[in-house]
This record gives C-alpha cells, structure tokens and sequence, in this order.
C-alpha cells in the first residue's frame, strides 16, 4: 500500500467515480455533437500527450485539456463547469495516479494515451456508445489504479 498524507483519499475515489458517468455522457454527446474545429483541438491536444510520452513528464495540464476539450466537444457548458470546478481534485487524483502505481512515468502515460486515443477515435467517428465507453472505461482504470492508496 502507498501511504498519502496530504490527499483526500476517499474524495480523490469518489472524483473518479462521479468523473465516469459525467465524462462517459460528455464523450458520447461530443461524438454526437463535435464540429471540425473541435476535432482540430482534440487532435492537437493528443498530439501534445504522446510527445510528453518519450520526455518524462506527467502531463497533467495537457491530460486535464484532453478532458476540457472533450466537454467542450459536446457543446454542453455544465459539462465544462463541473469539470472547471472539480480541477484541484482531478489534478490531485492525476498526480498520484500517475506517480505511485508502480509504473515509470512514461509507462504510465503511454497506457493513459492509449485510452484516450480510444475517445478520440470514437468521438471522430460520431460513434456515441463507444464514445462513451472508451471514457468510462478509462476513468475506471483510473480509479481502479487507486486501490492501493491508503491514507496514513
């Protein structure tokens, strides 16, 4: 078990979880809804991802704009506000997602890019089920990778 002290544990958990029935709707209505300009930056913002892949960092900020521009694909402003408001939890949740699950950060980022090229590629092809899914499975490996988190 990994000990955090400074993180909400639980809360961090119960973000994941309200993220995937939140962004599982967001991804299928922007499959549904997206215009070329959102592909434009979706496609933009993955190609930002899978640079940070082979330098080591975590991406956080361009992970967090992956979601962003997915809500904002589905042409639904409260899908943007509540991922605007959850941002301190995301980021949080993010970090030690990323940095205490035993993988090396590239490994990490790779799988994470792996999923959400999963989003992309439903959003592009305007195929909402699969759209959805791809996010709420990846949010689900997210939260699954908590599980040895263990507040101290």
């Amino acid at each position: 078990m990994i000990a955090i002290s400074s993180f909400d544990v639980q809360s961090g958990k119960s973000c994941f979880e309200f993220r995937m029935g939140i962004e599982g709707e967001a991804a299928a209505a922007a499959a549904r809804q997206r215009t070329a300009a959102d592909l434009v930056s979706l496609s933009a913002t993955m190609r930002q991802m899978e640079e940070l892949q082979y330098n080591g960092q975590p991406g956080l900020n361009e992970d967090f704009e992956f979601h962003m521009c997915v809500a904002r694909a589905s042409h639904n402003d409260y899908y943007v506000s509540v991922l605007q408001s959850l941002k301190a939890t995301i980021f949080e949740g993010m970090l030690y997602a990323r940095t205490t699950s035993g993988l090396k950060t590239a490994e990490k980022i790779a799988a994470i890019n792996e999923q959400h090229r999963l989003v992309f590629e439903a959003i592009v092809d305007q195929d909402c089920e699969a759209a959805r899914e791809a996010m709420r499975g990846h949010l689900l490996r997210c939260r699954i990778s908590t599980n040895h988190w263990q507040l101290v």
